[in-house]
């Protein structure tokens, strides 16, 4: 081969090679790219079942995702779970041993452990975080996912980050959040505050089922929340321990308790009580299907608060409703929210950095298995998620000299909105949305800054009793005494509250009930802590 030939295919290489370098942002890491020289000649077909309550076709199609699929020479086919049925399937295909190439899964650890006993699910290879760093780097801030290490003794399960960058908090706290109309409250004359104790927000209730300072009439709905939000609104902030998934925990004295059976639950309890026969709630809130209870909010513009994610995007998205179906802009109408406990502290467990993992099939091919993680490593890198969240490079976004971030869509246009593919796909694919949420330039700074203060409010307000550290023993303990004592704690506590009786008398007979099969993984969890 002569000099001029070898050159020539040097800078052959070089061109290629250049097309899949990572960006760098001014003062920002540099990232290894696990993908750069790859040979991806070979097309891989790959199935991945998500979460989504729609079903989409022609995942495959639109500009963005062509450009990935380009870039790793990949076919997704995308097989869409419905909340109903989540659990459900995998446990279904885990068994029969026909479970798709990847799959999100909503966490079990009882189930998590029999798949891994039982050879069910797919190990990782060994060396996966050295082939993988920027997915490694995304996995080890999950803070579970080293600790499924440990028990497992190697990666079976990936968890998916809801914060990789943008951590809000330290530890943690929930963004659920309270959206007010504003307007309403100040023609009510009702203080607004980014934070009411809740006998203050049933006060507020009260006012505004009094003045209807929307016009609404018998249509009016103070609170309009569905059970699981409602729990948000008057058990969680009265009780750090009333949670699914976090209702063991050690007392002063070292001794493990149930939460719901704690005097701070029944005060909570009561409240809620006492806002539904005062008819401060939907009279049939526990009958609310899908998003019914927000389009109240946001669309027939009936109730006055409403209990959602406290993030810029859905901020955005009940904004837009607002505008497009009541006429009011988002600087009038929007206050965001949260309750305190009658202490003034703000009360739960702090919130685990993940949501729902990614399992692979035992069956599924190497060259497949090595292909995903490439896509996920990608996904994980400044420059993937830059993709994901802002759109096309040079086509809805751009960085300026300074490195920083400049939006080239129209305002109010999201990648979201314009690349069908996204939402169903990419947008949670590892990382979840919340953490570019927080510096999302789509995203009007109005929202951002919601989102932001949000956080800072509640963890202000908190102490090391009222944000109770996760007790990973007790998180992950499983038995049979504790597969029994599962509950759907938002549920028990709504059939509590439309029971007829005193509240205390019901809740004494409720817990009594329960104990029978709580007492059990109670002792258990003692003796092993002994």
């Amino acid at each position: 081969m002569s000099k001029k030939s070898l050159i020539s295919k040097v800078l052959v290489l070089c061109m290629l090679l250049s097309a899949f370098m990572p960006l760098t942002v001014a003062g920002a890491e540099e990232e290894y790219a696990p993908w750069e020289g790859k040979d991806y000649t070979a097309k891989q077909e790959i199935s991945w079942a998500v979460y989504m309550d729609d079903q989409y076709d022609d995942i495959n199609q639109d500009d963005f995702a062509k450009m990935w699929n380009d870039r790793f020479n990949v076919q997704w086919d995308l097989i869409g779970m419905t909340s109903d049925q989540w659990a459900q399937l995998i446990r279904i295909w885990v068994n029969s041993q026909d479970l798709p190439d990847v799959a999100q899964w909503d966490y079990i650890h009882a189930d998590a452990a029999s798949y891994v006993e039982q050879g069910l699910v797919r190990k990782l290879p060994d060396d996966w975080k050295t082939r993988w760093p920027n997915l490694a780097k995304t996995y080890e801030n999950t803070v579970i996912g080293p600790k499924l290490d440990e028990l497992f003794g190697g990666t079976y399960f990936l968890p998916r980050a809801v914060f990789a960058n943008n951590k809000p908090t330290d530890p943690l706290v929930s963004h659920q959040s309270i959206f007010m109309r504003k307007d309403w409250l100040e023609a009510a004359g009702v203080e607004v505050k980014p934070y009411y104790t809740i006998p203050e927000l049933l006060d507020v209730a009260r006012t505004i089922k009094e003045k209807d300072p929307g016009n609404v009439g018998n249509k009016l709905v103070p609170i309009g929340n569905t059970v699981d939000s409602l729990a948000w609104v008057f058990v969680y902030p009265s009780s750090t321990y009333s949670k699914n998934g976090f209702e063991y925990f050690k007392d002063g004295n070292g001794v493990y308790q149930w939460g719901p059976a704690q005097p701070d639950t029944l005060q909570g309890l009561k409240y809620y009580e006492q806002a539904y026969r005062e008819g401060l709630l939907h009279s049939e809130f526990f009958n609310y299907t899908g998003s019914e209870w927000q389009e109240n909010f946001y669309i027939a513009g009936i109730s006055a608060m409403c209990q959602g994610p406290g993030m810029a995007q859905v901020g955005l998205r009940f904004a837009n409703n607002i505008d497009a179906n009541l006429g009011v802009k988002a600087e009038d109408w929007l206050q965001l929210s949260f309750c305190v406990g009658d202490d003034g502290k703000y009360h739960q467990p702090e919130e685990l950095n993940y949501w729902a993992t990614l399992i692979f099939s035992p069956n599924m091919e190497e060259e497949k298995l090595v292909r995903v993680l490439d896509v996920l490593d990608y996904a994980c890198t400044e420059q993937g998620q830059y993709e994901i969240r802002m759109g096309i490079k040079d086509v809805d976004w751009q960085l300026d000299e300074n490195g920083e971030l400049v939006n080239l869509m129209p305002e109010g246009e999201t990648a979201v909105e314009k690349y069908y593919c996204i939402r169903p796909f990419y947008h949670n694919m590892i990382i979840a949305s919340d953490d570019f949420g927080l510096i999302n330039p789509t995203y009007p700074k109005i929202f951002r800054d919601m989102s932001y203060n949000m956080y800072q409010e509640k963890i202000k307000l908190t102490d090391e009793k009222s944000l109770g550290r996760t007790d990973w023993d007790a998180y992950f303990y499983d038995s049979d005494a504790k597969r029994r004592a599962v509950f759907n704690l938002p549920e028990e506590y709504a059939q509590l509250v439309v029971a007829e009786g005193d509240m205390e008398t019901k809740w004494n007979a409720w817990v009594s009930e329960k104990m029978q099969y709580v007492q059990p993984v109670l002792d258990e969890l003692n003796a092993l802590s002994k």
